[in-house]
C-alpha cells in the first residue's frame, strides 16, 4: 500500500505537538514537505522531521512543490483565509484549523468556497472525535437520562494571554464547542442568543455566553478564557430522569438517575494515544487519513463545517443586536458559481 504524502503548512506549536505525533501513529504516512516563514521554524523542521523533508518559507511554494495527497494547515488566524483560498483552489485534501477567516465577511466568502470545492476537507474538531463524547452521546440515545432538557458546556482557560481574531469569542471557539454539544444532542441548533462580556476593546471578550435553541432542548456554551482555574472543559446534560457530567480532559462521565441518585463514575479511555493534550485529536487525524485513503469524506466535511460557521455568523449578529438570531441552513444558501 503506498504512503499517503502529507505537506504541513505552518510549523508552530500545534503542528509539532499534535499533527506530527498523530501522523506518527500511522505507518503508511510520509511527511513530504513543510512550510514555515521563520528561519527558527525551518531549522526545527529539518531537525525534527529529517533532511529528506522539503522545507519552504511560503505555503504557495509548498503547493507548487513535490507531489502531495493532502496538506494539514495550522497557521495564524490572520492568514487562514489566504492559505485556505489557495489550498481550496487545488485538488488536495486538506485538514485545517478553524476559523476560515478572521472576519465575518471573509468567513461567508470562505463558506461559499468550501461548499464549491470538490476535494476532501476536514475541519479539525477534535472534541467531536473524543471517545468520552461518543460515549455520552450513546448514553443519551439509550435514554440514560430520559428526555433531554438542557445541555451546558463550560470552558475555563488562561488563553486571554494569546492573541485572537476580532470575532466574538463564542464565534471564534464555537466550531469546536458547538460540535461537542451537537454530537451529544444529535442535531444542530436552530437559533442563538449571545450575552457577551464588555471588559476588553474589540469584539473578542474574555467571557461569553451563547444560548442555543435545539428545538425542544436548551443549550449553553459558557466561555471564560481569563480564568483562575486550570484548563477544563465540562459538559452537563440534564434529562427528565437524570443527568450526566462529562469531564472532557479527564475522559470521565458521572451519571446519576432517579433510580441511582448517588450515581456512577465511568472511566472512558481514549481510543488512541492522546496528542497535544487534547482527547480526540489523534482520532480526528486518523479519520482524515482514512478519508484521504478511501476518497470518501467523513463527518467533518464541507457541509457539516459550513453549518457550524453559519452558526458563528449568527453569533456575530446576535452580539450586534442583543437578540435571538435564526441560524441559516446550508441547504438554503445560494452558492455563487
Amino acid at each position: 500500500m503506498p504512503n499517503t504524502r502529507i505537506g504541513l503548512i505552518g510549523y508552530g506549536g500545534w503542528t509539532r505537538l499534535a499533527f506530527v505525533p498523530a501522523l506518527r501513529q500511522h505507518d503508511q504516512v510520509q511527511i513530504v514537505s513543510a512550510a514555515a516563514p521563520s528561519d527558527v521554524s525551518q531549522d526545527k523542521i529539518r531537525g525534527e522531521l529529517g533532511s529528506e523533508v522539503c522545507v519552504f518559507d511560503d505555503f504557495g511554494a509548498l503547493l507548487d512543490g513535490p507531489d502531495l495527497d493532502a496538506v494539514m494547515v495550522a497557521v495564524p488566524d490572520s492568514i487562514h483565509e489566504s492559505v485556505m483560498t489557495a489550498v481550496l483552489d487545488t485538488s488536495l485534501a486538506v485538514y485545517y484549523e478553524p476559523p476560515l477567516s478572521d472576519n465575518p465577511d471573509g468567513i461567508l466568502k470562505m463558506i461559499n468556497h468550501l461548499l464549491k470545492s470538490d476535494q476532501i476537507t476536514h475541519s479539525d474538531l477534535e472534541m467531536g472525535f473524543a471517545t468520552v463524547i461518543h460515549r455520552a452521546a450513546d448514553l443519551v440515545r439509550q435514554g440514560a437520562v430520559g428526555a433531554l432538557q438542557m445541555v451546558r458546556l463550560s470552558l475555563r482557560s488562561d488563553w486571554a494571554q494569546f492573541e485572537g481574531p476580532n470575532l466574538c469569542l463564542s464565534h471564534h471557539l464555537g466550531p469546536w464547542y458547538m460540535d461537542g454539544l451537537n454530537s451529544i444532542v444529535g442535531e444542530s441548533p436552530k437559533r442563538v442568543l449571545v450575552m457577551d462580556g464588555s471588559g476588553q476593546s474589540g469584539r473578542r471578550q474574555h467571557c461569553s455566553l451563547a444560548h442555543l435553541d435545539y428545538d425542544g432542548c436548551w443549550g449553553t456554551i459558557d466561555l471564560n478564557i481569563n480564568s483562575l482555574d486550570n484548563l477544563e472543559t465540562t459538559i452537563q446534560v440534564v434529562g427528565d430522569e437524570g443527568d450526566l457530567t462529562v469531564d472532557y480532559f479527564q475522559s470521565k462521565i458521572r451519571l446519576r438517575t432517579k433510580a441511582n441518585p448517588n450515581g456512577d463514575v465511568l472511566e472512558i479511555p481514549p481510543a488512541m494515544p492522546v496528542v497535544g493534550g487534547w482527547p480526540g485529536e489523534a482520532e480526528s487525524v486518523a479519520g482524515f487519513l482514512s478519508a484521504v485513503e478511501n476518497g470518501t469524506p467523513n463527518r467533518t466535511d464541507g457541509k457539516m463545517a459550513a453549518q457550524l460557521y453559519l452558526a458563528g455568523l449568527a453569533v456575530e449578529k446576535s452580539k450586534n443586536t442583543g437578540s435571538w438570531v435564526a441560524i441559516k441552513e446550508v441547504e438554503a444558501l445560494e452558492i455563487p458559481s
